[in-house]
């Protein structure tokens, strides 16, 4: 009777294991959900207006909302030139600014090496590339920085 106890109490410890870890792992693929992944390259052309410029934002806005959804920023340690950064999007490291909203299934991507290293609107002086659309889950998307903002 006593090993009946004992094989009961581990079968649903096992259980136990097993559930907490089926919701761990459903966590950690939510968390690790990349909106996108891909690189940032810049135009030739732009490397000497790029020179010294430190912070890079890639910001996602949707197709048909003024407030963007999500931003993230990167400081670079050095000059941007060609392919310069790797990204990958995720819930966890982009400030989204829809709250708990379902993100769209396409959106739009932009680039901004930033001259005054703040957020807000593109001012003069930024170097911005943009891409649309963009499907959630989309990988090796290339956001190519073309353009300078005049002064």
């Amino acid at each position: 009777m006593r090993m009946k106890k004992l094989g009961l109490i581990g079968v649903m410890a096992i259980g136990a294991v097993i559930v907490i870890a089926a919701i761990t792992a459903g966590q950690m693929g939510e968390t690790s959900h990349a909106f996108a992944r891909g690189k940032v390259v810049l135009s030739d052309q732009l490397s000497g207006a790029a020179a010294g410029t430190r912070t890079l934002f890639i910001i996602a806005s949707g197709p048909d909302r003024p407030m963007p959804l999500g931003a993230f920023k990167k400081t670079l340690g050095s000059d941007a030139k060609g392919a310069f950064y790797d990204f990958v999007l995720t819930k966890d490291n982009m400030q989204r600014m829809m709250g708990d909203e379902a993100w769209p299934d396409t959106f739009k991507l932009k680039a901004r090496l930033d001259k005054d290293g703040m957020a807000g609107p593109d001012q003069p002086g930024d170097l911005v590339g943009e891409v649309f659309p963009v499907s959630v889950g989309a990988e090796g998307v290339e956001i190519r920085i073309e353009r300078l903002i005049p002064e």
